[in-house]
Parts: C-alpha cells; structure tokens; sequence
C-alpha cells in the first residue's frame, strides 16, 4: 500500500513539472474557446451528445464553428441577392450580343461568380457543397445581318471557296468554305509553348442560323482538360474548315501537343486551313504601323474596344484565377477572346473585298499590297497592273523598293534583264532586306549574264558587310548569311 502511495505521489510531482503558466499570448485551453459576442457557437457544438452541460473537444468545436460561419455567408450571399434583384438591370445594348452561358453539367451561370449561383440554391444544412466544375462554356451570337468593322457578317455565306482560296499565299493550297468553317483563337498559359503549356480559354466562332455564334471553353481546374477537349471535339466534328491568326505556327500546334497528352483524337488535323497572318502582311502591312490583330482591328476596321485587357496580362490573370477561384479581370479576357474571333471574320472578309476583280483604290500602298500578294502568288497578269499603278500614284519608302524588286523581277522572267537593272538601280534605301535583294540580282546578273565573277563577288561582300546592320529576325537574318557565305565561296573557287 505503502509503495502504491509512493508511486502516485512521483506521477503527481511528475504532471505538476509539466504544467507551465498561461502567458499574454498563450492558446485558449483546450475545449473553452473564447465567447463571439454576436455569433455564439452553436450549443451542440459546446455540450455533450446528451446536451448534458460537458465540454466538447477541440475538433467538435472547430467544426460548429465553420458550420456557423457558411451559415453566415450564405445568409449575407442571400440578402445580397435580393437586394440586386430589386435593382431593375439595364438592357443591353445595340451592339452587345445575346448571351448563353451554361455550365459543363448544365446549370447556367457565369464562370466567375459560381458563389452567387451557390447562394440561390436552397439551404440543406451539412449536406455536402456542389463539386466543383472543370469547365465552364458559353455561346455568344452576333447577329449576321450587322456590320461589324465595316464588315457585313452575312458575307459569310457568300463567299465562295475559290474566291476564299486567292486568300491563301500559295496557289496550291485549297480554299475553305467560310459559312462552314471555324473561327479559332485560344489563350494560353504563356507564350513559350511545349508540354508545359496549355490552351485554358478556346473560343471558335462559326455561322449558326442567322446568327455568328462564339462558343468559349474556359478551363477551371487542369484537371479538366480532357473533357473540355472533348466537348470542343464534338463541336467541331463534321466541320473540316479552319480560320485562324498566326494558328499555323502557334494555336495548332499547341491544341495538337494538349489533344495528344489528353489521348483525344484531334478534330483538326486533317483540317483545310486559312491563316489569315499571312495574307493580311502582304495586304495591310503596306499601309499599317504593323500586321498585328489589335492593329488592324483598329486602324483597318476602325474598332476601338473599352478596357481591353493587354495581352501579356492574359496569363498571370489565369493563374490567380486558378489560385482563387475567381478574379475581377477574367470578365475582360472572355470579351478580349471573344471580339479577337468576330475580327478575325470581318477581316477574312475586308481582304476578300480586294481580291475581287472590282477593287479599286486609289491609296498607292493599298495598291502595292494587292499587287505584291498576287505577284507572290504567280499572278503575274494581276499584279503588274497593281503594281505599276502603285509606282505612279507616288509609293514611297521601303514599299516603294518592294514594288521596284517585284517589277525587276518580272521584267528579268520576261528576258529584259537591262530593264530589271535599271529598276532595280533606283532603289533608295541603303541598309534594308530590299538593298539585299538588290545586291544578290547585281551577283547573279554579273556572274551568268556577263561572266565576271570578280564584279559579282565585289557585290556579295558588300551584302555581307552591309548584313549586320539590317534589322531583322535572327532566322532570316541567319539564312541570308548562309545563302551570301555559300555564293561567295563559290564566286572564290571559281576565280582561283
């Protein structure tokens, strides 16, 4: 008995040495959290299973705490509600197209405001919350009888695939039917590409009735990949026409990497495509600071957009979206995605306008732009007229000197070869791509027309020294030196 005294008595010493005195920031004890003055826990949450007055533990407490906060919310989503309800909404206007905006299961609301669909549903208690959605969709439509950039949308259905193929910068690729086909524009996670990055928002427009429809995939968990993929898949299926803006080099390639990572078979790999980045260059650029999209929307269409949100903001959006669940600015993106597509198809059909034997147009870089397109083409009989008519109305600058390049060099392919000299000889600009050209012409003039190799590699070496100083792209920069190298060394070989 004694040692059982004995015993108890070291276990009490023991658990006194362990206590340590609360201090200023200790935590509250266990099982007595600190009274909410306005909120009091719930009494289950503090009383037994009897409600018998005895203190609950700690992972009882915690949870009729968050039980009691969701009520909290829902209420103050709700009052919310009601009261934006009693708030009559403006109409839309004009311009604004009528909207259809529905979920991956159907239910209908936006993407960015899923809380406050949340909210309208009925209160069940501790029933477990609606799982998340990977995806969301929505359908936009602009009527086809409006005009958008000077456009008429209902040209769509009119054009015809011959016409639609002069659009192509090679004469052998086919044209699409542009009432059949879709409009593609995506925005990624960065501009990079690879593996690593992925399509999150797709938005395809197309004619539907009377009606350019936009229907934009938006992605909310990458987790959803695949059957947002999917659902574009069974979009596009039975439409085997594609409109895109630089889609060639960038959007087809990165939708091919997802699609084949996701082990979804592709709707566009058999696709006839337009990349309308192409044809626009030779067309607009002649007249516009640049070919970019945002560019000629503006300058060309003559659209201006309120707010848009600038490109390069686009992905750290998506990611802070994914991270939170929302985000102010994903409004701006879906509408900066969504009006890229209805662009895209009014400007396939301001470049159609000056593929019509009717064009006319009295503005030489116009002019030049046509011309140059079909001379690309092999159009010698269209373009010379263009071309020259460009020369005579007062084309100036570097348009001026592809215009003088593209003349020469129809005048050499007819065996006037003094000719093309003489217009080749008047082009100003020193250090250019054009001056390049001009050089190279002189080279192979001088060395199988006249038989002087030396005179020809003298004009070689002028190109290589003037090479550095040229703006240009590191591709193109790097095979003109390689072309440059490759004809001096010969020149070299044959004058030894």
């Amino acid at each position: 008995m004694a040692a059982d005294r004995s015993t108890l008595a070291e276990r009490l010493r023991r658990s006194r040495a362990r206590i340590v005195p609360a201090g200023p920031d200790s935590p509250a004890p266990v099982g007595t959290p600190a009274p909410e003055a306005e909120h009091p826990p719930h009494p289950a949450a503090v009383e037994g299973p009897a409600g018998d007055g005895k203190v609950g533990d700690d992972k009882t407490v915690r949870l009729a705490r968050a039980r009691e906060l969701i009520r909290r919310t829902e209420r103050g989503w709700k009052e919310l509600r009601v009261g934006a309800a009693a708030t009559p909404g403006a109409d839309a206007g004009p311009g604004q197209p009528a909207v259809r905006e529905t979920w991956a299961d159907g239910a209908s609301a936006k993407p960015w405001a899923r809380e406050e669909e949340a909210a309208a549903r009925p209160e069940t208690g501790d029933s477990a919350p609606r799982p998340e959605e990977s995806f969301s969709r929505e359908d936009h439509d602009f009527r086809l009888l409006s005009r958008y950039g000077g456009a008429n949308l209902v040209r769509l259905l009119e054009v015809s695939e011959e016409a639609a193929a002069r659009l192509q910068i090679r004469p052998e690729e086919p044209g699409v039917d542009l009432s059949q086909a879709l409009f593609l524009d995506t925005e990624t996670s960065g501009l990079a590409g690879g593996t690593g990055t992925f399509a999150f928002l797709i938005g395809v427009g197309f004619v539907e009735e009377d009606c350019f429809r936009v229907t934009q995939f938006l992605l909310r968990n990458p987790l959803g990949e695949a059957a947002m993929l999917e659902e574009l898949a069974v979009l596009a299926a039975g439409r085997r026409d594609l409109v895109t803006y630089n889609g060639g080099s960038f959007d087809l390639p990165l939708l091919e990497t997802r699609f084949a990572l996701n082990g979804v078979a592709s709707p566009f790999r058999n696709a006839r495509h337009l990349d309308l980045l192409h044809p626009a260059r030779r067309l607009f650029k002649p007249r516009h600071e640049n070919a970019r999209l945002s560019t000629l929307e503006r300058e060309l269409l003559e659209v201006e957009r309120d707010d848009d949100i600038p490109g390069d903001r686009i992905p750290q959006v998506f990611f802070d979206f994914l991270r939170y669940g929302h985000h102010p600015a994903m409004e701006s993106v879906l509408a900066h995605n969504r009006y890229d597509i209805v662009t895209l198809a009014a400007l396939a059909l301001r470049a159609l306008e000056r593929m019509d034997v009717d064009w006319h147009s009295d503005d030489p870089a116009d002019l030049h732009g046509a011309g140059h397109h079909f001379w690309r083409r092999g159009e010698s009989e269209v373009a010379i007229p263009l071309l020259e008519r460009a020369l005579s109305a007062g084309l100036s600058g570097r348009n001026r000197d592809r215009c003088l390049l593209d003349l020469g060099e129809r005048r050499k392919q007819l065996g006037d070869w003094s000719g093309a000299i003489e217009l080749w000889g008047r082009v100003d600009i020193v250090d250019s791509r054009e001056r390049l050209d001009v050089l190279v012409w002189f080279a192979k003039h001088e060395e199988h027309q006249r038989k002087d190799p030396a005179r020809a590699l003298t004009h070689v070496e002028d190109a290589l020294e003037r090479l550095p100083r040229i703006e240009m792209g590191r591709e193109t920069s790097r095979r003109y030196r390689k072309e440059l190298e490759r004809r001096a060394t010969r020149l070299q070989k044959s004058l030894a």
